[in-house]
């Protein structure tokens, strides 16, 4: 399994989602990614830090 293209995908919906105004499926999409970014460490708050000196 491919957590990184699983979150990806969901990202995909989850805007495409919002531009159609379909926000209450969105938040759930939104849950799901932040299910998926939890369990295998995957999305933004995973990439490698940048050096800031």
């Amino acid at each position: 399994m491919n957590a990184a293209r699983i979150y990806e995908l969901l990202q995909e919906a989850c805007r495409a989602l919002e531009q159609a105004g379909d926000h209450a499926i969105a938040a759930y999409v939104g849950v799901s990614m932040a299910m998926v970014e939890e369990k295998y460490l995957v999305g933004h708050d995973h990439l490698d830090p940048i050096d800031q000196d």
